[in-house]
């Protein structure tokens, strides 16, 4: 996705037994109950999500100023038990389970509960999205999660671990325990690695104040009743992750320190439920019977962005009437049966059985009834996620009945089973009676399973609270000089063409100037008001290669505000193979440069630089300068 230079926007709880003072209840706290207002069973509104992929299952309750009572039925007549609102938990057996829910309240807990179920479909065997996950498919720093509130916390036997106390944000500071890292590496086995414990900074472990016989860590102890730091050294040794029941667990061997040690159990056998894990925190819970506590993991750093809010009132994509998908699937360009898919609440997943080789023959499309006006701006956002990698997966968001019409079309990289938050922002709006989303997985392998999630359509003056991810650096690609040889458009030749037609009545074309050293110059004097009513169209010779991938860049100088300047890269003869086609907004008299680093090659025999001016006001006047082409070299 393009950067532009001039404003930077990617188109790319009360312990027990443990040391820990037991809270009081004062008489404030009480004086007002009144069980007459506890809340109603038959209220309750709870919303369980199943992600078949990972056997993750979320549980939410909707209704607001309550808490949940979760018991979770998934190993026999005992239940596991939360009063977390979002929570989660891993179930490792195909089957279908019951949920009882009750609602509590300062007034107390509903007498009567609602049941649920949920269904997973397939057994857990396959440890590759969670391997993936913890080591980055190399290697993967972790810590404890300062930030997030619960990231320590315990509760009684049976629960998530949260029950009796959990950790408000920083609130173990000073003690080592947020100083600690824990590495997990990749080294080829299915379901087990290498781990390293790093005490870090601080050199030390946070151990509970009931360890009084653990040489050498004991011998720190002061023995005042308050849970104290030991000198720690580095660990190296290994990780494994099995099953047990319906359950997943981390493992460690005997002696592994994972920053808190709350007992001595939890140093003879490391040994963590697993309750979530996701690209960038890890939900954890170890037990010894007489209390449970519970972790948060984290990468650290900036909180992960993913996207503009779904459940928001203003995404106009979850109000919408959106048709079940449509698809154009077809190997060596002979249609096939459509791929299997499901929807699960927010969340499309989509198996690919067979291979393709190309773009385009691995369509899926989404029909909506939603209404774009250009008098308005809109933010885009979804979440893709590829249980195999995939190097050119294209997003389109067009007009119903006109792939011509479209806010963009993008080329995105995923990473198997990495989310990839694809978003787009201020976006200038067009005149569209009903929204097309279209995907294309073409070049996927064999068996990819493909999730699309939390799809939003907002305008951008609703504001849903996002905050948008810093700005990335520019890639570290290293520019040819324009006036060299490495550059693939110097001395191209070209032939210009155009299509000049305000209300789409063709008129005289611009004045194009060709100014030598990479500068053209377009003189628009008529205005137009929709895309495509001023193309500007340069047909070449070049060839690029699918075994090479390309840089691109310009500069655009315009002496008139343009919200929506289009620049599509594609092949000659086939306007739906392209390196990308993309609307940038030019703030007049200012030198705006655009960039699209690392592409994937096309084998295109030749290339076709498409420019379309549509919406210009009269007397427009457009400098493009400085285009380069390149071979990317590097990352």
């Amino acid at each position: 996705m393009p950067t532009n230079e001039m404003n930077t926007k990617i188109f790319s709880r009360i312990a027990i037994a443990a040391g820990l003072m037991l809270a009081a209840c004062t008489t404030e706290d009480v004086i007002d109950i009144n069980p007459a207002e506890r809340p109603e069973a038959s209220d309750i509104d709870a919303v369980i999500t199943v992600d078949q992929s990972t056997n993750e299952v979320t549980f939410t309750l909707n209704n607001p100023g309550v808490m949940p009572v979760w018991k979770i039925y998934t190993a026999g007549d005992k239940p596991k038990i939360s009063t977390v609102n979002g929570y989660h938990d891993i179930v490792t057996v195909a089957g279908t389970y019951m949920v009882e829910v009750q609602m509590s309240n300062r007034h107390g807990v509903s007498q009567g509960s609602k049941v649920y179920e949920f269904t997973l479909n397939n057994t857990l065997v396959d440890f590759t999205p969670y391997m993936r996950r913890l080591t980055g498919g190399e290697s993967k720093t972790w810590q404890i999660a300062a930030d997030k509130p619960g990231h320590l916390g315990c509760g009684e036997p049976g629960s998530d671990g949260l029950g009796w106390w959990s950790a408000q944000a920083n609130e173990k500071a000073g003690t080592g325990l947020y100083e600690n890292r824990f590495i997990f590496a990749d080294n080829g086995q299915s379901s087990a690695g290498l781990y390293t414990y790093d005490p870090g900074t601080s050199g030390t472990v946070y151990l509970n104040t009931g360890i009084t016989s653990l040489p050498p860590y004991s011998a720190s102890n002061p023995g005042d009743g308050v849970d104290y730091s030991a000198p720690a050294q580095l660990q190296e040794t290994t990780f494994e992750l099995t099953v047990e029941g319906t359950d997943l667990y981390l493992n460690f061997p005997a002696g592994t320190l994972l920053g808190y040690l709350p007992h001595v159990d939890a140093y003879n056998q490391p040994k963590f439920k697993v309750h979530s894990m996701t690209n960038d925190q890890i939900d954890l819970s170890i037990s010894n019977n007489d209390i449970v506590w519970h972790y948060i993991l984290s990468t650290g750093g900036e909180p992960p962005f993913t996207g503009f809010k779904y459940d928001s009132e203003f995404n106009l994509w979850k109000s919408a009437t959106v048709a079940d998908p449509t698809f154009f699937y077809a190997p060596g360009w002979s249609q096939i049966a459509d791929p299997a898919w499901s929807l699960d609440g927010a969340a499309y997943t989509v198996t690919l059985s067979d291979a393709t080789t190309d773009t385009w023959q691995a369509q899926m499309f989404l029909a909506s009834d939603i209404v774009s006006s250009s008098a308005s701006h809109y933010d885009f956002s979804a979440v893709f996620n590829a249980s195999e990698n995939h190097n050119n997966v294209t997003v389109k968001l067009v007009h119903e009945s006109d792939d011509n019409v479209f806010y963009f079309a993008e080329n995105i990289k995923l990473k198997a089973y990495e989310d990839y938050v694809f978003y787009m922002s201020d976006m200038p709006g067009l005149d569209i009676n009903g929204l097309r989303l279209v995907l294309d997985f073409g070049g996927n392998a064999a068996g990819t399973v493909v999730t699309i999630s939390n799809i939003v359509f907002k305008d951008h003056a609703n504001d849903d609270g996002t905050v948008l991810p810093s700005v990335d650096p520019e890639p570290d690609v290293e520019w040819c000089d324009p006036l060299s040889s490495q550059n693939l458009w110097y001395g191209v030749t070209y032939d210009p063409t155009f299509f000049y037609a305000p209300n789409w009545a063709e008129i005289e074309a611009p004045a194009f100037t060709d100014n030598g050293s990479l500068v053209y110059t377009i003189a628009l004097p008529e205005a137009t008001s929709d895309q495509w009513q001023a193309q500007v169209l340069l047909h070449t010779d070049l060839a690029t290669s699918s075994d090479k991938r390309y840089d691109f860049r310009l500069t655009i100088n315009s002496n008139t505000d343009h919200n929506g300047i289009t620049v599509k890269l594609t092949q000659e003869d086939d306007d739906n193979i392209f390196y990308m086609a993309d609307r940038v907004k030019v703030t007049a008299y200012d030198d705006c440069t655009f960039r699209w680093t690392g592409m994937e090659g096309l084998d295109i025999s030749k290339l076709k630089l498409v420019f379309d001016f549509g919406g210009n006001a009269a007397g427009t006047n457009v400098t493009i300068s400085n285009v380069i082409l390149q071979e990317h070299i590097g990352e």
